[in-house]
């Protein structure tokens, strides 16, 4: 009876971990049909050029102005962490704020080829929304380290001829995120997983995988950069190659 009543607990868990995976995945192809709207306005000019020169100066606003609004969500859902509360709309408020902050730099400096760049990321996210759900933390922040890196030599690639500017901007804080995963992994060594009150990880959990996914991204966007589109090219699929690794590895440990 014991052993049933666990049984049934554990599977009344997975299913409201599955229907939450659904939901983020919904928003996922929301986000998408919203880009492709804004696409075909922006871009296209659907609705006349008039409304096309208004989404132009909002997302020069907003490129600036979100950083700030980003910053400030974040500091207010901290207070509301340390005061012992729930702090899911504040997170939830900063996300749509960093995602619109996101299309306005992209849409702003980059125009079209920003548009079409943002058109593939929901498509990662909701890749990297069944790693979270299905798979060990860990893997996701590895699998968020190496998709970073793999959207920069992407990046590098296709636009740096027309855009050498922001794809450093890009490169930049992305060697900044590497560093700050070394950082983030080392905290949550000491402290047994947590951050602060709240558990990030689980305690026994291994970085080794992660060490080695930030030093095989930063060494493969320095090739990049150093040695050309043609080597960059090539080294998208060792990126590629170490997630699909990852993926088996922690698929097998699922079992």
């Amino acid at each position: 009876m014991f052993e049933k009543g666990k049984r049934e607990q554990r599977a009344s868990k997975e299913d409201a971990a599955f229907n939450k995976m659904l939901l983020w995945l919904a928003g996922a192809v929301v986000v998408e049909l919203v880009i492709l709207f804004l696409r075909q306005v922006y871009v296209n000019l659907l609705f006349g050029g008039a409304v096309a020169y208004g989404l132009k100066v909002f997302f020069q606003v907003f490129s600036f102005a979100g950083a700030a609004l980003v910053a400030a969500g974040v500091v207010w859902a901290v207070l509301r962490v340390r005061g012992g509360k729930s702090a899911v709309l504040p997170w939830a408020c900063t996300a749509g704020v960093a995602l619109l902050w996101v299309v306005s730099g992209f849409a702003y400096y980059l125009f079209d080829a920003g548009m079409n760049i943002m058109m593939v990321m929901p498509a990662a996210g909701a890749v990297l929304i069944v790693i979270f759900f299905l798979y060990q933390r860990v893997f996701f922040l590895n699998a968020m380290l190496a998709g970073g890196g793999l959207a920069a030599l992407w990046m590098f690639r296709e636009y740096y001829m027309d855009h050498p500017t922001t794809v450093r901007v890009c490169f930049a804080l992305g060697f900044a995120a590497l560093a700050a995963a070394v950082v983030l992994a080392f905290l949550l060594i000491r402290n047994g997983g947590k951050l602060g009150r709240v558990q990030v990880m689980p305690a026994d959990t291994s970085y080794l995988l992660t060490w080695v996914t930030c030093a095989l991204t930063a060494v493969s966007m320095v090739l990049g950069l150093v040695m050309g589109a043609g080597v960059a090219y090539y080294l998208l699929f060792v990126l590629a190659g170490w997630l699909f690794i990852q993926a088996v590895f922690f698929t097998v440990k699922l079992m």
